[in-house]
């Protein structure tokens, strides 16, 4: 029996779509207890680069903007966005069953090929689901697999553990055969006896962080075998995590603390350990760079890093100047100047695509670099960028998230009595200002 229950199947009209990570949309308060209610201003969600290919922009249907958008995640070249009356929102390249629709629906007449993208014109589908009896908790996407987090509605005792369900190509969900899946499949965590807290998911790999800080991944393993069972990746003691962020054949976690630590491939300088380091399967502390973090993001061969001072870090490869230094790769961390293109202005948030990145500054500017193919920085042209540049498409908007994708980059644009609140200076969640 199936656990997803279809809502509805739509298009977008004319204009843009969407992505994000690690956002919460709350309404204003009326000093009630509340937390939840129906936000009745519209959101736009802007999509710059390849979803769907060749559209500079897409704007999300009026109808989904007004559901609550509670977190928005991308994966290559699809999207997901979890609203606040518990449905999932799937668009994008569906190849692999990666939004949670068959397939085959999308043969062409002659059953030759498949739309990839599931778009033959500017209009882009989008499904619209839930998991039955079950809350979902957090999504994440990677290249060609999604996951939902999901818990039990009714809960007796408080016993019922969250559970992370997969979707999609079956190297990045892990699955013990070569056949991709559509419909959310349990992910089995042998020994498991807390509670997992958040998913994340990038390139072909997952990842599922505990309340208690243990970390497990599965999929792609770190020497590019398929890891079927979870596997956890031992931290030097036990710490709380705040972010994990997946690339290529590396990645990134984050502490309460603001330290970081990194496990993988260095051929680029990916660990941002230096030239020595080759490769490290296990995760080895970064301190490389002054201070302590704030927020980390991995491209798929190069990571940033922005510490308690506001200053900016890059390392990895710099091919298409998504590190935004001068040369063509780092093996520890450069801070990119900033200052030199953005004023008093001071770095808030950061982000990154398999090969561009981007910044929300203190004054809600957008800045990208890196890759410009097929616009995905938001930039006119296609030519690579090598140092921050601002936006222009979304100057003057109000920002709430932003969100790179491996192929795209996308806003969410939103009412200004909405703003971006830090923890610890990580978005929790998105509140009016008192």
């Amino acid at each position: 029996m199936s656990f997803l229950r279809k809502l509805c199947c739509c298009c977008i009209k004319d204009n843009e779509i969407s992505v994000d990570e690690n956002t919460r949309l709350l309404p204003k308060s009326d000093g009630s207890n509340a937390t939840v209610k129906k936000v009745e201003s519209p959101f736009t969600v802007y999509a710059f680069g390849v979803i769907p290919p060749g559209l500079h922009m897409k704007i999300i249907q009026d109808d989904f903007s007004k559901l609550g958008i509670s977190k928005i995640a991308c994966g290559i070249a699809h999207v997901l966005m979890l609203t606040e009356t518990n449905f999932v929102i799937a668009a994008g390249n569906n190849e692999f069953g990666q939004c949670a629709r068959n397939p085959e629906e999308a043969l062409v007449a002659n059953d030759e090929e498949p739309e990839l993208q599931d778009e033959s014109s500017k209009n882009l589908r989008m499904t619209a689901f839930n998991i039955d009896k079950f809350k979902i908790t957090d999504i994440a996407a990677g290249c060609y697999h999604s996951i939902v987090l999901v818990k039990a509605e009714i809960n007796y005792n408080n016993t019922a553990l969250a559970k992370p369900m997969v979707f999609g190509h079956p190297m990045g969900c892990g699955f013990n055969s070569n056949t991709s899946k559509h419909e959310p499949t349990e992910v089995i965590i042998d020994g498991l006896l807390e509670n997992i807290s958040a998913v994340y998911a990038g390139q072909m790999r997952s990842m599922a962080v505990t309340e208690s800080g243990k970390i497990y991944y599965w999929g792609e393993s770190f020497t590019g075998t398929k890891q079927v069972k979870p596997r956890e990746l031992p931290l030097p003691h036990p710490q709380s995590i705040k972010k994990v962020s997946i690339g290529k054949m590396f990645s990134m976690a984050l502490t309460g603390h603001g330290k970081v630590y990194t496990i993988g491939d260095n051929t680029y300088g990916e660990l941002g350990l230096g030239r020595e380091t080759k490769n490290s399967f296990t995760l080895i502390e970064m301190n490389t760079f002054p201070g302590h973090a704030l927020d980390i993001a991995a491209g798929a061969r190069h990571g940033l890093v922005l510490n308690n001072d506001s200053r900016l870090y890059a390392f990895g490869d710099n091919s298409e100047g998504q590190c935004g230094i001068q040369s063509a790769r780092a093996y520890l961390p450069v801070e990119i100047q900033v200052k030199n293109v953005m004023s008093k202005a001071k770095p808030e948030m950061i982000y990154c695509g398999d090969a561009h990145s981007a910044l929300v500054n203190s004054d809600g500017e957008l800045f990208t670099w890196g890759d410009n193919t097929a616009g995905r920085l938001g930039i006119r042209g296609s030519m690579s960028v090598f140092q921050p540049r601002i936006v222009e498409d979304v100057m003057g908007k109000h920002i709430v998230a932003v969100g790179c994708g491996g192929l795209f980059t996308s806003v969410l644009i939103g009412p200004e009595n909405f703003t971006i609140i830090k923890k610890r200076g990580t978005v929790e969640r998105l509140i009016p200002p008192k």
